[in-house]
Parts: structure tokens; C-alpha cells; sequence
């Protein structure tokens, strides 16, 4: 029997990787590891509309590091890379919490009480703090309150 005639099966590219495509992410391990370039970084502060102080504030990369990596067109180092993953995923969770882009942003800068009264976007520089948001939404998602 020839297989000559068969076509190949390529899955079709699915919702989840346009997400890290829009960033300009394209292999997330990979990506992280070489370090982000500036286009990643230009694209998560425009998809959250956040000022370069505020993503300071957030991921806790210095404004003057900030500044002369786009000066520079240099890349992020693996730790920068890493809190910017961890601040995209937040949105890219939330996101998929809440069904709704613009309501996940709203939900990621309000105070949380399951979160000690601290905001989603507050808790992405360190891993640890990562993981408690991580689990809350992974809680809200099966209904579990507790």
C-alpha cells in the first residue's frame, strides 16, 4: 500500500500561542533563556497600558536598566526576561479566567482579598509570590474559595 498520496497532519496554530505571538514570543523557553528584546517589552507594556515606571514598579528591573537596553536595542537578561514572562502570563491567565481582556487587566490592578489585600501585578517579580497568585486563579477557575 503506497503513502505517497496521504496527506501530512499539521495541527492548526491555536488561540493560546497567538497570545505569545502578539508579545513577539514565539518558542516561550527558548525566548526567556536568549533574553527578550526590546519589541517583548514594548508589546506587554502596550497590551497592559503601563508606563515604563510602573512596569519598574512591578517587575523591579531598574528604569535606568529599562532605558538603556532601548537605547541600546540590547536584550534582556534571563532574570528580566523571567519577571517580564511571569507579568505577560498573569495577563494571559487572567485573561483566560475572566473571558475578557480588559476585565482580567481591571481584576490584575485591584486589590485581592485572597491575595492579603495585595494586587495581582504586585506579586509577579518574585516567583513566590507568582505561585500564590498562580494557585488563586487556579482556585477560581475550579470554585474552590478556601
Amino acid at each position: 500500500m503506497s503513502t505517497t498520496n496521504i496527506p501530512s497532519f499539521k495541527p492548526k496554530r491555536t488561540s493560546r500561542n497567538s497570545f505569545w505571538t502578539s508579545l513577539g514570543i514565539e518558542d516561550k523557553s527558548q525566548a526567556v533563556h536568549q533574553g527578550f528584546n526590546t519589541t517583548v517589552y514594548r508589546n506587554i507594556i502596550d497590551k497592559l497600558n503601563i508606563s515604563q515606571n510602573e512596569f519598574h514598579s512591578i517587575t523591579l528591573i531598574p528604569v535606568s536598566t529599562i532605558k538603556r537596553r532601548l537605547k541600546n536595542q540590547e536584550r534582556f537578561n534571563v532574570q528580566e526576561s523571567d519577571a517580564m514572562y511571569r507579568l505577560a502570563l498573569l495577563t494571559k491567565l487572567a485573561t483566560d479566567l475572566f473571558n475578557d481582556e480588559d476585565r482580567a487587566l481591571e481584576w490584575m490592578r485591584e486589590r485581592v482579598y485572597g491575595l492579603g489585600d495585595k494586587r495581582p501585578l504586585d506579586m509577579v517579580a518574585t516567583s513566590v509570590d507568582f505561585e500564590t497568585v498562580k494557585d488563586l486563579i487556579g482556585r477560581l477557575e475550579h470554585g474552590v474559595f478556601s
